[in-house]
């Protein structure tokens, strides 16, 4: 499975000796890691707004320096139970701080989480088996080190991927 910036695919493939064959393949290309720093994005700039008066989606700069940090915050919450985010003069001379626990982004993120299953249901049926029949489940791209979405594949193979 791959979780990339932009897409989600998912291949189920075949090894024999001597070769391997693609038995199925299922995608989602509006499922990838930017929709969680998008989420990460919204959450804090509605929260910037709140506490510090301050709209960064009507200053570039300051977006462009916000979506930075949600995405160090998200690789950070792939191995931490929380994450900071810490931006000085983020927007008219305003410094920022806030923070964010794992299990609030996972809240935050469910509308996607739950669009995970989709690919991994299509490329099963496509291929005419059933999760008894997978061995193993290899994770490539960013996306895929989020905790929550390896929380949803141990659940749905049963097993802890590679």
């Amino acid at each position: 499975m791959d979780i990339g910036h932009a897409s989600m695919q998912v291949s189920i493939v075949g090894f024999r000796k001597g070769g391997l064959t693609v038995l199925a393949h299922a995608f989602n290309r509006s499922l990838g890691e930017r929709d969680f720093d998008e989420v990460l994005f919204q959450h804090f700039a509605a929260k910037f707004k709140e506490e510090y008066k301050i709209d960064v989606l009507q200053n570039a700069l300051a977006s462009l320096r916000l979506r930075d940090s949600c995405e160090k915050m998200k690789r950070v919450l792939s191995v931490y139970r929380e994450a900071r985010c810490n931006i000085d003069s983020l927007m008219d001379d305003k410094d920022v701080r806030g923070f964010i626990k794992r299990d609030k982004f996972k809240k935050i993120s469910i509308s996607i989480l739950e669009r995970v299953k989709g690919p991994l249901e299509r490329s099963l049926s496509d291929a005419g088996l059933t999760i008894e029949n997978i061995h193993s489940v290899e994770l490539v791209g960013s996306g895929s080190r989020i905790h929550a979405v390896i929380k949803i594949l141990t659940e749905f193979f049963g097993k802890l991927p590679l």
